[in-house]
């Protein structure tokens, strides 16, 4: 078996050898993205600030088909709590999922909202049908359609 060598100026380089010798960083750099009502279209880090808009904010999630295995974390600093909704449910399949202790009434729903509004945030990833709850701080809420 050849070893394989990763690099960012020539990409995947065979050789003599074992292994697999990283010589750039494995993983994409992400920017954080401040967000306002609207549609997000890609996976990324982004923030909710009240300067953006006046009030909550309700951001629309693209189809979880769209974009299997996206990891999205969300940070809310604003003093609202602020929703993400789901761009559409298909067959009762509920947009939002969690297993998280503390998640409350509900643990499945169309809107996700952060409470208390301030430093509140999740950690969501597409599992082609939903948005799973993965990680968060603060209380996360579930709002049914």
């Amino acid at each position: 078996m050849p070893k394989v060598t990763v690099n960012d100026a020539r990409g995947l380089i065979q050789s003599r050898g074992t292994g697999i010798q990283f010589q750039s960083t494995p993983y994409a750099t992400i920017q954080t993205q401040n967000v306002s009502s609207g549609t997000i279209t890609a996976p990324g880090v982004y923030t909710i600030s009240s300067s953006i808009a006046a009030g909550a904010i309700s951001t629309i999630m693209p189809l979880a088909a769209a974009v299997p295995g996206g990891v999205f974390v969300f940070r809310n600093l604003s003093a609202d709590p602020n929703f993400l909704t789901g761009s559409a449910e298909a067959g009762g399949t509920k947009v939002f999922k969690s297993t998280i202790t503390g998640s409350e009434p509900q643990s499945q729903g169309s809107k996700l909202v952060m409470f208390p509004g301030i430093g509140a945030s999740v950690v969501l990833i597409s599992d082609g049908f939903s948005y799973l709850a993965v990680a968060n701080s603060g209380t996360l809420g579930f709002i049914q359609a």
